[in-house]
Formats: structure tokens, sequence, C-alpha cells
């Protein structure tokens, strides 16, 4: 192989490299938030001394997360938008007037299934958050404004078969419900099958 085709080879793979580099590096300042928020409480840890533990500067930090509340909430909102993604390629199969129940019911046992698959990460966030106050608020914005994106997005796809306020109304008992069973099943350490566990509430609704 040439040194000119090496080197073009070389430069194919930099990106994937890199990208790399700064998930490990996400990575490390997550798991080192995560440790100290454990140790010292979230309150008394600040951006420096994850900084200073990772070996990095503040600056960096904030390349990678906007703020300490980011370092625990961001999986959640993860997992929202990743909610709203499988809303928004779920087929229209069934009539409108009950399309929306059915999708946003697929919706929230989707994001039931990625808490289940990443359980201990979030177990930790949660055992944090519910011990400061101000994250809790956070977290309840986070999900106030994934309610809105949910009603937006069934909106669209139901057209005129409902309106707004109801809509606001079915997404904001799924997600109040979703919350319940979360909490129920994080206060039990995460364990069973936090989806059976959703699908009664939902169940309990009709």
């Amino acid at each position: 192989m040439s040194d000119t085709a090496i080197s073009q080879q070389d430069q194919v793979g930099q990106p994937g490299l890199r990208e790399r580099k700064k998930r490990l590096l996400q990575e490390a300042i997550e798991q080192a938030a995560l440790k100290l928020f454990l140790q010292r409480g979230y309150e008394q840890t600040s951006i420096q001394d994850i900084a200073e533990t990772v070996m990095i500067s503040p600056r960096t930090f904030f390349r990678y997360f906007p703020s300490k509340e980011e370092v625990l909430l961001g999986p959640t909102r993860t997992v929202m938008r990743a909610g709203l993604e499988h809303l928004r390629t779920l087929p229209k199969a069934q009539p409108e007037d009950e399309a929306a129940r059915t999708a946003l019911r697929s919706a929230v046992l989707h994001i039931a299934h990625l808490y289940q698959q990443q359980r201990y990460s979030f177990l930790l966030r949660y055992q944090i958050a519910r011990q400061v106050p101000s994250v809790a608020a956070f977290y309840l914005y986070a999900l106030l404004e994934a309610e809105t994106a949910f009603c937006h997005l069934l909106q669209e796809r139901v057209g005129g078969a409902c309106e707004y306020s109801q809509l606001r109304l079915l997404v904001a008992t799924h997600v109040a419900i979703l919350r319940v069973a979360l909490e129920q099943w994080l206060d039990g350490g995460a364990q069973g099958d936090l989806q059976a566990l959703l699908l009664n509430y939902l169940e309990a609704l009709h």
C-alpha cells in the first residue's frame, strides 16, 4: 500500500477515533461526577471538583455537559426523546379516535423498556436526585417538557380527531402513570419488570 493510501486511510479513521475518545472522556466525567455526588453530596460538589478528578479544566467539562444537572438528568431527557422518536415512527393503523391512546401507550412502554435496559444507571441517579429538592424540580420540568412535545406530536398524528385539551389530559395522565411506576420500581431497587408494572397501571385507566 502506498504512503498516500495509508495517509488517506488514517484520515478516514480519525473521526471515528476522535468520537471514541470523546465518548470515553464523557463517560469518565459522568462517572466521576456521580461518584462525587454520592460521596460529598450533590450540592457540595462543584464543577471544579469534578474537573480536577478527571484532570481536565472546567472549560472542558462544559464542552460535554452544560451543567451539573445535565449529568443527572441528561439520560432522562435522552430516553424521553427516544420515546418521542418511537411515537413518530409508529404506523397509523388504528382509527383516529383510538390512534392517540394506542400510540402513546406504545411510547411510554418503550420508555420503560429503555429504563429497564439502563436500570443501574437510573437507580444511581434516582438515589442522588431524591435527596436534592432542586434536582427533583429539574426532573419534573424534564417530564413537563416531554408532555408538551408528546402533545404536539400526537396532534400532528390525529389531526382534528381530538381537541388539544383532550390530548393534554391524555398525555398528562400517561406521563403521571409512567412517573409513579418509575418511582415505585426505583424505590424497590429497580427490581422486577417495569413494563409489566406500567402496563398494570395503564390497564387501570379503562
